[in-house]
């Protein structure tokens, strides 16, 4: 009987360990069909090598199905080039070029959107760089342009920070997913407490423009009237340049906060 228990031990610890393991590994994987489903192969090819680095974005396999890791964490490893791959986006309705890389001790490999990509030039196991790391996109929506569009609010600094904030999300499912009343009430309860909260996504066909803008939130239902009807409200909001071609962000696309404390 003892050797049965002892055994039941073991078979008990074992099946925990590859239970744990089995976790882990699918962790680590962070496999997403969606992510997946929601690009279509338009051409794949081999490339001659070049040399970069990475600090933003991620790291997939060649349909983005398995995101390997961020970027942030390898930022000294030098990538080699050896293929690059054509996707279009069924969502967003365009494509991106990725670059598939490997490390130089080939122990680590993927696809990096190549907007994520910094040349450097190595010598002696080495590598120099002289470009700058790139910073989010900044509003172009100011605070004068949502105090006309939208009087007698309150401006408030940080529903600007929190809209560049999700704005600025280079994972594009994770931006169709989050884009409800639920989701974006918890983007702002990480900027700002409120017992309120409401918001407006609308696309301009310039941002930088206050008719343009008021012409795109009178599309999304927004009108002089309906913007009257928020007196007294906290009031933040950014969009995206029409420059600005970051993998997973819309240019011309606005996002606005209001809220009450």
């Amino acid at each position: 009987m003892k050797k049965i228990v002892q055994l039941g031990m073991v078979l008990g610890i074992g099946a925990s360990v590859w239970g744990w393991s089995s976790v882990m590994a699918s962790a680590n994987s962070q496999y997403s069909a969606r992510r997946s489903n929601s690009v279509k192969l338009l051409w794949r090819r081999g490339m001659g090598q070049h040399t970069y680095t990475a600090t933003r974005g991620a790291r997939y396999s060649k349909h983005l199905g398995i995101r390997y890791s961020n970027n942030d964490v390898t930022p000294n490893v030098i990538w080699y080039t050896d293929a690059h791959e054509k996707l279009y986006d069924k969502y967003k309705k365009n494509s991106a070029i990725y670059y598939h890389v490997r490390s130089a001790d080939r122990t680590l490999q993927g696809w990096i959107w190549r907007g994520y990509l910094k040349p450097v030039q190595v010598t002696n196991n080495t590598a120099t760089s002289n470009v700058n790391q790139p910073s989010q996109s900044d509003a172009v929506i100011t605070k004068t342009m949502l105090r006309n569009l939208f009087p007698n609010t309150i401006y408030d600094r940080t529903l600007t920070t929190a809209s560049i904030s999700y704005l600025n999300l280079d994972d594009f499912n994770q931006i169709v997913e989050s884009k409800n009343q639920k989701g974006l009430e918890w983007v702002v309860s990480r900027f700002d407490s409120f017992t309120k909260m409401k918001y407006i996504n609308f696309f301009s066909q310039d941002p930088t423009s206050e008719k343009s803008v008021e012409q795109a939130l009178t599309k999304a239902g927004y009108d002089r009237k309906a913007r009257s009807g928020y007196q007294g409200w906290f009031i933040g909001g950014a969009a995206l340049d029409l420059d600005n071609i970051e993998e997973g962000i819309l240019p011309g696309e606005g996002l606005i906060f209001l809220i009450q404390k």
